[in-house]
């Protein structure tokens, strides 16, 4: 399992984005599956089960491995050119009073790009608000 410290050239960051979708399956879908990511996350995914490659615009391609996942609570990614203990995250949580979700985002940045890390995490929500989740 990755560990959950952050590196020395790293900070672990956590965004919590409200959701407007109340279907944890739909959630699920958007989070977890090559077209639910293509939807929001990136501009075309693929997967051949743990393995994602993703693809932005022309020239930027990453691939990840899926390291630690719960169905319908999370799904945790390494990677595959980041550090070994790196990941990011993507939590679904309820409120237990309002009965609302949101999803909760965990990523690694690198010391001093915080807010540059959140602004791309904000730039990913408002693409998956767009969605209708």
């Amino acid at each position: 399992m990755a560990s959950e410290k952050s590196l020395p050239n790293s900070k672990k960051v956590v965004f919590e984005y409200p959701l407007s979708s109340t279907s944890v399956p739909k959630i699920w879908e958007i989070i977890s599956t090559a077209p639910g990511l293509a939807a929001w996350f990136a501009d075309s995914v693929n997967s051949d089960g743990k393995s994602f490659n993703f693809i932005w615009g022309k020239n930027e391609e990453r691939s990840a491995e899926v390291v630690n996942c719960r169905q319908n609570t999370y799904i945790r990614f390494h990677w595959s050119d980041d550090e070994p203990g790196l990941f990011f995250e993507f939590r679904i949580i309820k409120n237990a009073l309002t009965g609302t979700y949101s999803l909760e985002v965990t990523d690694f940045a690198e010391n001093g790009f915080e807010e540059e890390t959140r602004s791309l995490w904000d730039t990913s929500a408002e693409a998956l608000r767009r969605c209708g989740v």
